[in-house]
């Protein structure tokens, strides 16, 4: 501020802190970042300065990340490490450290731009790598140090693994060769050479259909970068097969008779004959065997066929040239053939419906596949004909088929039977007066064929609780909607009877309702004559008479020569009035009685006969 005699107070964020004319940071900090200004004094005259935004904050941190997709090398590698910084990148010098000590350069180690280049990897270059940043303007302002790497240089460099799948020494025409070539570590690829010259671009190296062409020396290389490492060498060595194979064209080496049997002699080129052998004699052909290429077919088998059978190759061109006969193969044909089998599973008379019936077809030997019949009609294709629930259109024969190549035998017929299980009759039980006390609807099931029941019984398909003969349920506005239903149930078979009929007691409130509105009605008949009758005793007057006064009050004098009141007189002159009321109030209690013993309740249908 020109002139003399001021004095300056500083503040930041409008807090004083300091007096002095001039305010120094050394070392600023984020905490330091703040709106600053100053006040100029002199006497009690003071002036504000304009206000300065101080902003501190932390150098930007560095990523170090490796120039390759794998992290460890072998000796000769060449490795590059990258230091970035976001933003003004340009103004940012780099520090390396290793182990925590900077780095210089060296004959391995060179610094270019943000990256640490090592020419020629060692394993003494192994260890935890970090990097930071050093303003190339700003000397003091440097970033914090970013996470350590750890790179890590092999002492040694393996050779590839040269792997072989189903290796053969020799290999025979048409075989297949391959080869595989791995290389410990990320990044490698591989190139395939035989007597030095190359092949494919592969880790694996496949010859399909080997012939002796394929003789030779081969080896792989694996590279990455500008790095590569060679495998071990490999001979291959192909040559032609010595023997043919002998197989059974089937599943199973056993025949019954009239089964056609075929046998297969194979070698791996068509410039090969065939020839054929049983008990070590050679065989030649007749109305029942031929050899057809390099198959013996025999069209229908006997006993007499079963034998030691072999084969050998006999060359086509080069006839002196056979194979080694083949391992003998035991053939087996049965005297006689059997029926399949017919198993029963929990079998009984006759099966009552709704119960499982299983029933098995099998046949010695292998290969075997079996069809099912009822009364002539297929059914399934399985060893095994389930019926889960029985009806009565079960009932009939079944037989299986058993069934091999062109071959079929049919097993014994059963007869299965099945019966309708015993029913169940659900009835109403329900008593007028629990009706009327408290709407008890009182259900009865019963199973009549003489054998000891108990019974379950449903609601809506849901079933209940209890197992008597019996059930009762109050009449609710949900239960009268509700279907009721009941079955029989006991230990042994049957283990339960056909499910009754169902029964819904939606109309017996409203039933209800009409009875007690009649005998309501009968009642307040009642009442209204019995106080007619009373009424009528009170208001009738009695005939006159010349020895009754006409006033019916008498005097204390006159009671004394009096025996009797003229209410009193009334009262024993007038019967045959009491008489009619009585007798008209038990005809109407009479007929109350005779409409609780003529309202009959059946089914859902009330009949009702009094008469009033």
């Amino acid at each position: 501020m020109p002139g003399d005699g001021w004095k300056y107070d500083w503040y930041k964020d409008s807090k004083p802190f300091i007096r002095d004319p001039m305010y120094i940071i050394h070392s600023a900090s984020p905490s330091d970042t703040g709106v600053y200004h100053c006040t100029a004094k002199r006497g009690n005259f003071s002036v504000d300065s304009e206000t300065l935004q101080v902003r501190v904050e932390e150098p930007p941190q560095p990523e170090l990340s490796i120039e390759s997709e794998w992290k460890t090398f072998y000796p000769n590698e060449k490795v590059t490490l990258k230091c970035s910084i976001d933003g003004d990148s340009n103004e940012w010098g780099y520090e390396w450290f290793r182990n925590g000590h900077q780095l210089s350069g060296d004959g391995d180690i060179s610094f270019s731009g943000n990256t640490l280049s090592i020419r020629s990897a060692k394993a003494s270059h192994s260890g935890q790598y970090s990097c930071r940043g050093k303003h190339l303007k700003r000397t003091p302002v440097t970033t914090g140090q970013t996470e350590a790497l750890q790179l890590h240089i092999h002492d040694n460099t393996p050779t590839p693994d040269i792997s072989k799948d189903q290796w053969f020494e020799p290999f025979y025409t048409r075989e297949k060769v391959q080869l595989g070539c791995n290389m410990t570590g990320d990044g490698w690829k591989y190139d395939w050479y035989k007597d030095s010259k190359p092949l494919s671009t592969d880790p694996t190296f496949t010859i399909n259909s080997a012939s002796p062409s394929d003789t030779g020396v081969y080896h792989c290389t694996a590279k990455r970068g500008n790095f590569s490492v060679d495998s071990e060498t490999l001979q291959v060595q192909v040559q032609e097969p010595p023997r043919p194979e002998l197989s059974i064209d089937s599943q199973w080496k056993s025949f019954y008779p009239n089964e056609k049997v075929i046998l297969k002699c194979s070698m791996n080129s068509n410039e090969w004959g065939y020839e054929w052998f049983r008990n070590g004699a050679q065989l030649s052909g007749d109305k029942e065997i031929s050899f057809p290429g390099n198959t013996l077919s025999i069209r229908s088998a006997k006993a007499s066929h079963s034998g030691q059978y072999s084969c050998r190759g006999k060359h086509r061109k080069r006839t002196p040239v056979t194979t080694g006969q083949t391992e003998a193969l035991q053939l087996h044909v049965h005297d006689n053939t059997p029926k399949p089998h017919i198993r029963k599973y929990q079998w009984f008379d006759f099966f009552y419906t709704g119960e499982n019936i299983q029933l098995g077809c099998n046949m010695t030997g292998d290969g075997w596949k079996y069809d099912w019949y009822k009364d002539s009609k297929p059914l399934t294709s399985h060893p095994n004909h389930t019926i889960n629930s029985a009806s009565l259109s079960d009932t009939g024969a079944y037989h299986c088929k058993a069934k091999r190549g062109d071959f079929p035998v049919d097993s014994e017929s059963l007869q299965v039977r099945v019966e309708a299980r015993p029913p169940a009759v659900l009835s109403l039980e329900t008593e007028l007066s629990d009706i009327m006390s408290g709407n008890i609807l009182t259900l009865r099931c019963n199973v009549s064929d003489g054998k000891q029941w108990s019974y379950a019984w449903f609601e809506n398909e849901k079933q209940l609780n209890g197992s008597s003969d019996m059930y009762k349920v109050t009449a609710t506005e949900e239960t009268i909607k509700s279907e009721f239903k009941c079955k029989g149930i006991r230990t042994e078979r049957p283990l339960y009877s056909a499910l009754s009929e169902g029964f819904t007691a939606n109309n017996i409130i409203l039933k209800r309702k009409i009875l007690l509105a009649i005998s309501g009605c009968v009642i307040c008949c009642i009442v209204f004559l019995i106080i007619g009758c009373l009424v009528l005793r009170l208001t009738r007057k009695p005939e006159k008479k010349e020895t009754v006064q006409d006033d019916l009050f008498f005097s204390m004098a006159d009671s004394k020569n009096q025996t009797a009141s003229p209410l009193e007189e009334y009262m024993d002159n007038s019967p045959t009035e009491m008489e009619e009321c009585e007798e008209k109030e038990e005809l109407l209690t009479d007929r109350v009685s005779d409409v609780n013993v003529d309202v009959v309740i059946k089914g859902k249908t009330y009949l009702l006969m009094s008469i009033i």
